[in-house]
């Protein structure tokens, strides 16, 4: 079992009126979304009463005196109270004229949560007990800073959230009790830009990929190949590209690197002998065009052997435009091994359509993926061990894998990203 209630609490009115999360605009949302996206049924968020404790001794009072907040940090590493972060906004939203912009707004949180309650569910059908709860952080920068110092997250045992990045950094900062995690759900930026020693970063940042590709291209090269990294201008070409060389030497210092930042200084670079690796890292649709239209003619004119490695973000073009494509065995790095055939995505997703009305999103397979990881460390080894655990528990799940690398200023970084291939019309995960 776990108990679940969904604060929204902190939001003032005039006066001295506290607005409690109504239920009734949760419901109001959530049957909108169903039109569009994600819809729970009618009461899946819950509405606590708020001026009661639960039984497992949560207490929302804001009267909480200082002996009880002392006793309550000794005690919480023996809980598994799970403070969830997210920016449902409905302070924005009139329950009673909601319109496409709220649905907008608050879609994204209610897939992840609706996924990660999922997971929790299915931890307690074995015996797993955990207290969820959610506060509607509000995507205020000013709002999560006061949020971090006040009573509400004093029983918190693990905060998953806030989701965007100015929000992640101002909590944190204010979060003064390092020795709990904050887990960043979503947000892809590095980990050194936030420098919060305590946050689990969940979203490989590029860095991760960049690495991987290195790795991969080192692996394959042999002795008469030839790595060729393609330099543009564009800022995810830098971003993407920064240290490739150094890092694909690292992997094999025999491998022959050449870098270049012109096609006719690629072509020269060009070895008719082995295997041409090219890494680019652009995703300007211009330059990405000129890359592909001229390695496709130097493979049909002069028989190079060719294989291009690329940004992530790659997998959002139409790669079918090119003929001749599918001689490049073109390679990309993806967060992402979900595998919509397996067993466990086709129950997740049954299981998610029988509760919600709808087919779960990327959000929602990330929220089941997290609670379900996190779950069973809390349940397996407790609060006060989790930062031990990370570096040594990989996770592989229905969508994300977490391999953790850790870092004593910033914290920990999932490095966890999987390989596709264009093949026929898409790339494929191998």
């Amino acid at each position: 079992m776990f108990t679940t209630s969904v604060q929204n609490h902190l939001l003032q009115l005039s006066g001295n009126k506290t607005l409690i999360c109504s239920k009734k605009i949760l419901i109001a949302l959530t049957v909108a979304l169903g039109v569009t996206s994600c819809t729970p049924k009618v009461g899946v968020l819950k509405s606590p009463d708020y001026n009661s404790t639960s039984a497992q001794g949560n207490s929302s009072k804001e009267g909480t005196n200082q002996g009880s907040l002392e006793h309550s940090k000794k005690n919480k590493f023996d809980q598994k109270n799970i403070a969830l972060l997210l920016p449902f906004q409905l302070h924005q939203i009139n329950p009673t004229s909601l319109d496409a912009q709220d649905v907008k707004r608050s879609a994204l949180s209610l897939d992840f949560y609706q996924g990660f309650e999922l997971g929790l569910e299915e931890l307690s059908k074995h015996g797993a007990g955990f207290n969820l709860d959610v506060i509607d952080s509000r995507d205020n920068v000013r709002f999560v800073t006061e949020l971090a110092t006040s009573s509400k997250l004093v029983d918190a045992s693990l905060v998953v959230g806030p989701v965007f990045p100015q929000e992640i950094k101002s909590f944190g900062t204010s979060f003064k009790d390092k020795e709990v995690l904050q887990v960043n759900p979503l947000s892809a930026a590095m980990p050194s830009e936030y420098n919060l020693s305590n946050l689990v970063s969940l979203t490989p940042p590029i860095k991760a990929h960049s690495e991987a590709i290195a790795g991969r291209v080192a692996k394959l090269f042999l002795p008469g190949d030839i790595i060729i990294v393609y330099h543009t201008g564009d800022s995810d070409s830098r971003q993407f590209l920064t240290g490739m060389s150094a890092a694909i030497k690292q992997f094999k210092s025999s491998a022959q690197v050449i870098s270049v930042n012109t096609l006719s200084e690629l072509n020269s670079a060009l070895n008719g002998a082995g295997k041409n690796y090219v890494i680019a890292g652009t995703t300007d649709k211009n330059s990405l065009k000129g890359l592909v239209d001229n390695l496709i003619k130097q493979y049909q004119e002069n028989y190079y052997k060719i294989n291009l490695f690329g940004h992530p973000l790659w997998d959002r073009y139409d790669f079918s435009m090119y003929p001749g494509v599918l001689a490049l065995n073109t390679t990309i790095t993806t967060e992402s091994n979900l595998k919509p055939w397996t067993s466990a995505v086709k129950q997740f997703k049954d299981n998610y359509y029988e509760s919600f009305g709808v087919n779960p999103s990327d959000a929602s397979y990330k929220g089941y993926d997290t609670a379900i990881y996190f779950g069973k460390l809390l349940e397996k080894y407790g609060a006060a061990n989790l930062k031990d655990k990370l570096t040594k528990e990989h996770y592989s799940g229905i969508y994300n894998s977490y391999k953790f690398k850790h870092n004593p200023v910033w914290g920990y970084m999932n490095e966890a990203v999987f390989f596709k291939v264009y093949q026929g019309n898409s790339f494929q995960l191998q």
